[in-house]
């Protein structure tokens, strides 16, 4: 009896054993194949690189190029066209594309710059641009009709007869504005009108003031203006032009003036960026607070 049951205790762990191993066996034939992964074909890598950059380009075009979204099928037409072109070919239609793009900065800055300096208004037609591109186009291919100090010395010319005009109208201006009622002018050529009086203190050079302010040409044309800032300014009166260096220290705290500075108390002959040369300069100034150099902290 005893003998029978280590028989079958043994047959038992035989096939206990034998078992395990099957099923180890069974789970290492159940794992996952590895993947195999193709190369995607040249072209065709090509392509779907080209599709994927396209939306970067569109605003690169738009933002960087000025290419208007109307013609953006147009850009695209270049670039398809480029794969057929020789280096000659594309560096002719880049030559040509240059050119036009100086047209257009032509058009936008340059020409109106070159009124502003001949005539003093940027808007005028006095320029023109068909004739100034022509001009560039002879000088580009060495075929002028004038040479290049020919051209300067017309340039002059106008420049001359428009500073003249310039100078002449304001000083015309400020000999008929001096006969007004309540216009004072002093030794030194500025004119000015009380508004109204302060009665607070009077600067001195190294007096600082904080003032509001608006100037404006004979013309009537405002070219700066702290109450259309909506802040006021301060500053030094020794650190600005002369006529207004001149009327703070004669301007009590609180006043209220209209000023008339001639251009050789303002900005002369040469002008700067909005005003002309030989400008008379108008300014209604507010004095709101005169500050001694001794008081400031």
């Amino acid at each position: 009896m005893k003998l029978k049951y280590f028989v079958i205790m043994g047959l038992a762990f035989c096939f206990c054993t034998d078992a395990a191993a099957m099923l180890r066996k069974k789970k290492t034939d159940k794992e996952p194949k590895k993947e195999i992964v193709q190369p995607v074909p040249a072209d065709s890598f090509s392509y779907a690189m080209g599709v994927a950059q396209c939306e970067g380009l569109k605003q690169y075009l738009q933002r960087r190029e000025g290419v208007d979204s109307a013609f953006i099928q147009d850009a695209a037409a270049g670039i398809l066209a480029f794969t057929q072109m020789k280096d000659d070919e594309v560096q002719k239609v880049l030559a040509f594309v240059a050119g036009l793009r100086i047209g257009q900065m032509n058009k936008t800055q340059v020409i109106p710059t070159l009124n502003e300096q001949a005539t003093g208004k940027k808007d005028t037609a006095y320029v023109n641009m068909a004739a100034f591109h022509q001009g560039l186009h002879d000088g580009l291919t060495n075929q002028p009709k004038v040479s290049p100090e020919q051209a300067m010395q017309l340039a002059d010319r106008q420049m001359k007869y428009y500073t003249t005009q310039l100078k002449e109208a304001n000083q015309a201006w400020l000999a008929e504005n001096q006969k007004k009622k309540g216009v004072k002018t002093t030794k030194s050529g500025l004119q000015y009108r009380v508004l109204s009086q302060g009665e607070g203190p009077v600067a001195t050079d190294s007096s600082e003031v904080e003032i509001h302010y608006e100037g404006r040409l004979i013309d009537g044309r405002i070219f700066d203006s702290s109450y259309q800032r909506n802040e006021s300014t301060k500053f030094r009166c020794d650190q600005v032009i002369k006529g207004w260096t001149e009327a703070l220290k004669i301007m009590p705290e609180g006043s209220v003036w209209e000023l008339y500075i001639p251009s050789e108390l303002a900005y002369g002959e040469r002008g700067t960026q909005g005003i002309p040369p030989y400008s008379t300069l108008i300014f209604k100034v507010e004095l709101l607070k005169t500050t001694k150099a001794a008081e400031k902290k």
